[in-house]
């Protein structure tokens, strides 16, 4: 071996400074490539990925139903047919019950913004008079308003729901696409195999599954994540007496999506809404406004992130889409700031799916110097 190094690489200072030269410089290139493929592909196409994100969710929710009924004998485009019939009868059962209540507090919420704005800025010159510090609460609001700095990132976050036709068309072209996709999918599977040299299928066909395994075991695992969560929000909100309880429970659900920091970006509305609310609220326990409630919405954010990292996501998420928390959050900021809350959603399967393929290129093709 080290005759085959020869004699500057037998060195192993020299040896070990060659593989670490290797790493730096294969993700410094991956690194350039992603942008690139960002900034000329990606980005002058970016209306389509929505849709995409969508229907690759339905896909990875339904195929393995799917599958086994077309193992049962059903053919597919029935058993897709089946899958859809049943999952938009549930979804429909649940608009209709959550809906009418939500649609209500929506509108109690819009209605009583500038009585909670009030409050708040009346609270916070208190807080800060108390400090020994005068600041202007006009001003510190406006930074907040839309084309602010302080404001830029969490609009980008929220982007997609500016406008109604765009979230239309995400809800009716994503599951229209994922019908076609799962009604076409063996076939797609086979025409993409047969592009590939015959030497090399196994290998390519081994390595499918695993990242089919993998971006599966992730969105179903975080979908449920993310409904157990709300549904504990939901509830835990309810009993504390929390106003807007199913709309604040509702947006928790959502952010539960984006692993390791959505409860923490979802405590930002909850305690704004806990903090100005004022005299004995209802629920169960009937705390008073303020920094009571307040406390008691962050004891249940805690036991709900507790739930989630310790419990759930150990159980429902794949083992091979864990990742180190650095990653995670790498991951989430680079998604962020690229494609806003699609990107986010996208960012850590992504990462897993890169991990899967550089841990297959490093078993298969790396070699040490």
């Amino acid at each position: 071996m080290d005759k085959d190094r020869g004699p500057f690489f037998s060195n192993p200072f020299v040896a070990r400074a060659a593989r670490w030269g290797l790493v730096a410089w294969s993700l410094i290139g991956i690194l350039i490539l992603l942008y690139a493929i960002s900034r000329y592909v990606l980005r002058p196409i970016e209306i389509i990925f929505p849709p995409l994100v969508v229907a690759l969710i339905v896909i990875y929710l339904l195929n393995p139903l799917v599958t086994r009924l077309q193992q049962r004998g059903v053919p597919r485009v029935w058993g897709t047919l089946l899958c859809y019939v049943v999952f938009l009868s549930l979804t429909g059962l649940a608009l209709a019950y959550f809906v009418p209540v939500l649609t209500h507090q929506v509108r109690g919420f819009v209605s009583g913004i500038p009585a909670l704005l009030q409050r708040a800025e009346s609270g916070l010159v208190d807080f800060t008079n108390r400090l020994g510090v005068h600041i202007d609460p006009n001003a510190f609001f406006r930074s907040f308003e839309p084309g602010q700095g302080g404001f830029n990132f969490l609009g980008r976050i929220t982007s997609f729901t500016s406008g109604v036709v765009h979230v239309a068309l995400v809800v009716v072209l994503g599951p229209l696409l994922a019908f076609y996709l799962l009604v076409d999918l063996p076939k797609i599977q086979r025409v993409s195999t047969a592009l590939v040299p015959a030497p090399r299928r196994e290998e390519v066909r081994g390595l499918a599954g695993t990242l089919a395994d993998t971006l599966g075991g992730f969105f179903r695992g975080q979908l449920l994540v993310a409904l157990l969560v709300g549904a504990f929000c939901v509830g835990g909100f309810y009993v504390v007496g929390l106003p807007y309880f199913v709309l604040i429970g509702a947006l928790t659900a959502l952010l539960a999506l984006v692993p390791l920091i959505g409860l923490v970006i979802a405590a930002v509305p909850v305690l704004f809404v806990a903090f100005t609310t004022s005299g004995r609220t209802g629920g169960l326990l009937h705390i008073s406004g303020g920094w009571r409630l307040a406390l008691a919405c962050s004891v249940i954010l805690v036991v709900a992130q507790q739930l989630d990292l310790r419990v759930l996501s150990p159980r429902l998420l794949s083992r091979t889409v864990r990742l180190h928390p650095v990653t995670v959050l790498l991951s989430l900021l680079v998604g962020g700031t690229l494609q806003g809350l699609w990107g986010m959603l996208l960012a850590v399967p992504a990462a897993a799916a890169l991990k899967v393929l550089l841990l297959h290129v490093w078993d298969t093709r790396a070699q040490w110097p």
